[in-house]
């Protein structure tokens, strides 16, 4: 139960939730979801897709590891200018 802002407990609510009547559907429906249902399970399957493009095998292996090299590579790139530039600005003096 939980409390409203004027504090009133909302029993009334649950009680008229609790007053409600279940609905079930009919044979007729019961069947035609069922079939709708059966044929969907029984389609053939969708078109051939690679299997790179499916499992990402070839995205994990090669690209992932290349990019991160590439971001490496960069980063230590500019480490050794900046560092070039500070102690090629002292040793000038």
């Amino acid at each position: 139960m939980t409390l409203d802002r004027d504090d009133a407990p909302d029993d009334d609510l649950l009680a008229s939730l609790a007053r409600l009547r279940t609905h079930d559907v009919s044979q007729r429906r019961s069947r035609h979801l069922r079939r709708r249902c059966h044929a969907i399970l029984q389609a053939e399957p969708p078109a051939k897709r690679w299997s790179w493009m499916v499992d990402g095998a070839t995205v994990r292996r090669v690209i992932v590891p290349a990019l991160g090299g590439a971001w490496c590579l960069a980063y230590l790139v500019e480490i050794i200018r900046c560092t070039a530039a500070i102690y090629g600005s002292f040793g000038a003096q």
